[in-house]
């Protein structure tokens, strides 16, 4: 049996390219050759008839007229003179024999014997012509008539040297042009495979990168072939692999942070905690559970739950464990333990399933409840002789429950009151300055009348001392009377919201005539402010509402222009208009070209106690009252729009019927 070396066909893939390349290319090269001279032989095989016929028409045509007289051997020193020279003519003998076989001329280098395919057989001159070919001589044998018409047969001899010396130069020649191409080939199919082979030595030395875990390096890519399609995909999967170990070294980092923070929450964390595995065997405990309950860890690692000295009962753990296994998890349930010193305590227990290294556990979450527990059987206690104190205190409670209910009821009404709740807090505040002069010039007063007593008392009075006496008088009386009255004012300007609304009498009126009647009144203190008005309200525009609340509001607009409008101007314009709206309301715009309104001013315009003029005689419930009348009492709509400079206008929309008052 044929056998090779182990390493025999441990060949590079550049050298089995070679090695392939050059058997097909041998193989190939063969088959040319071969065919080459195939064809080559058929050639010549074929020109040799063609001249063998040639020369058999020529010769008989020669010989015709010897051969039928019977005067062939006239001819003989003829031959023989023609074919003494080879160089002559490519004839080389010629052989004529009658009938019976018997030789009649024979001149040239005549064969021993002729070739048996021309002896074969007796000659058949239907068949013509019969060649055979040996060495470099065309044995030819043709029919020729003889005298009294017998059928002779004309035999000769044909030199093919030229055409083999012809042959074998076009052999050669194929021959050197096939090598010349089979090692052309060779060494172009060594030069593409040396690119080839750099390349894939390349690739096969970044998988070997790539196999040590190295995936920064790129590989050119070039050629445009399947080789650059691999290139690309190994780049691709150097870049991916990176990316992969990157999210993988970056997962890993944040797994181990996220362990180190779970060990150092669970292990800081002030609630006792344990893990055990499904089988109830501990695996770790913080340390808040071996402070908790003095417990050392070798006296927990590695042991079964209930083989620990921590129930107060055998059948607590087998009870919390059913509990687990039936539930899946334990929820707050209380379990009695041994305590340190040996008592019993309680401890409210939660439950947690994980998975450590690839193995379910159990987390455990221990609550000690033992003060709490003790903290509510003494106040269960408690609660047992508080019970008679509850008796004799009932009848006292009854008292402050009625009077609380009176209490609540009063409230409840004061919540009905339009914006009575948002006054109580500016109250204080508005009118503690008033009261707080008052109340310095009276206390002031008081001293001096004290002092002017002692003074009569002493008989040391002089007209001087009694004139500067009652000037103090009189300054402190007109102090406290003009605070007094800013207090009136004050409380008078509180009473316009909470006064109840029933005493403003329902009726049908004009709007046109309220406006009017407004503006006239205003028209005095309008002139001496230097400012116009304008009314524009159609005169059937009517209303079947509260006449003396519109009053009210539009006298609370007209004082807000005067006093805030037309601040640091030596003249300024009111407007009032009104038109029919939609769905049986009336739109009314007041509008002023004054200094204008900040941002914040119209949000906070309609606040109880808010005003830009406070310490100089505003109360800031102007707005306060026009807002809650319009809303409240008319069932309208207000709203300002104002630009700093370019005046304020007030927008408001009030039904033709305002509904009824509760």
């Amino acid at each position: 049996m044929l056998t090779f070396p182990e390493n025999a066909l441990n060949l590079s893939l550049r050298a089995k390219f070679l090695i392939l390349s050059a058997l097909v290319q041998a193989l190939v090269v063969a088959l040319l050759i071969g065919n080459s001279l195939r064809l080559m032989n058929n050639a010549v095989s074929n020109n040799a008839d063609r001249v063998a016929h040639e020369y058999a028409v020529n010769l008989n045509l020669t010989l015709s007229p010897y051969a039928s007289s019977g005067r062939l051997g006239d001819l003989r020193s003829y031959w023989s003179e023609m074919l003494s020279d080879p160089s002559d003519s490519f004839l080389r003998y010629i052989v004529i024999l009658d009938a019976s076989g018997k030789t009649i001329l024979e001149a040239g280098e005549r064969p021993f014997a002729l070739p048996a395919a021309l002896r074969a057989d007796p000659f058949d001159s239907k068949k013509g012509v019969r060649t055979a070919l040996e060495g470099q001589t065309l044995h030819a044998r043709a029919p020729l008539l003889l005298k009294d018409n017998k059928v002779g047969t004309l035999n000769f001899g044909l030199s093919t040297r030229d055409l083999a010396r012809a042959r074998e130069e076009v052999l050669m020649q194929g021959g050197i042009i096939a090598a010349l191409g089979f090692a052309i080939a060779l060494l172009l199919f060594f030069a593409f495979t040396r690119g080839v082979g750099l390349r894939l030595r390349a690739l096969t030395a970044q998988s070997e990168k790539l196999a040590h875990g190295q995936y920064g390096q790129q590989l050119p890519a070039h050629g445009g072939d399947e080789l650059e399609v691999v290139t690309n995909s190994l780049n691709s999967m150097s870049a991916a692999l990176r990316e992969r170990v990157d999210q993988l070294e970056e997962s890993q980092r944040l797994l181990r942070e996220s362990e180190e923070r779970f060990r150092t929450l669970f292990d800081m964390t002030p609630l006792p905690l344990t893990v055990t595995d499904q089988e109830g065997c501990v695996i770790a405990a913080n340390q808040a559970l071996l402070r908790t309950f003095e417990l050392r860890p070798m006296q927990l690692i590695g042991r079964r739950s209930d083989e620990i000295d921590f129930w107060f009962s055998p059948d607590e753990p087998r009870r919390i464990w059913s509990i687990y296994r039936e539930r899946g998890s334990v929820q707050g349930e209380v379990a009695d333990v041994r305590l340190p010193d040996g008592s019993a305590g309680y401890v409210a227990i939660w439950s947690s399933s994980l998975v450590l290294d690839g193995q379910r556990a159990v987390i455990w979450a221990l609550l000690d409840l033992t003060e709490e527990m003790n903290a509510k059987e003494a106040l269960k206690e408690l609660n047992i002789s508080l019970e008679s104190r509850v008796a004799e205190r009932s009848a006292d409670l009854s008292n402050a429950l009625e009077t609380l209910k009176r209490t609540q009821h009063d409230l409840i009404a004061s919540e009905k009151m339009a914006s009575l709740g948002s006054l109580v807090a500016g109250i204080a505040h508005e009118l503690n300055t008033p009261i707080g002069n008052s109340l310095l010039a009276s206390t002031a007063l008081a001293d001096r009348v004290k002092d002017f007593q002692g003074v009569v008392a002493e008989g040391a009075l002089r007209r001087s001392s009694l004139n500067h006496h009652l000037e103090e008088v009189h300054m402190a009386c007109g102090l406290i009377s003009n605070s007094l009255q800013k207090a009136a004012d004050l409380i008078s300007s509180f009473k316009q919201i909470a006064v109840d609304q029933t005493n403003d009498q329902r009726r049908r009126f004009r709007l046109q005539t309220v406006v009017l009647d407004t503006t006239a009144t205003y028209t005095p203190r309008l002139r001496r402010s230097n400012c116009a008005a304008s009314v524009d309200v159609p005169p059937e525009l009517e209303l079947d509402s509260y006449p003396g609340s519109l009053y009210q509001v539009f006298n609370n607009l007209i004082n807000n222009a005067l006093a805030h409008g037309f601040e640091g101007r030596d003249k300024g314009h009111i407007s009032i208009t009104a038109r029919a709206g939609q769905m049986g309301y009336i739109d009314i715009v007041f509008r002023d070209d004054g200094i204008g309104m900040s941002e914040e001013v119209q949000r906070r315009v309609f606040d109880p106690f808010f005003t830009t003029k406070m310490g100089s005689g505003g109360t800031g419930l102007g707005m306060n009252i026009v807002y809650n009348i319009v809303t409240g009492v008319m069932g309208g709509r207000i709203a300002i729009e104002s630009t700093p400079g370019q005046g304020t206008a007030i927008r408001m929309t009030i039904p033709v019927n305002s509904p009824q008052k509760e």
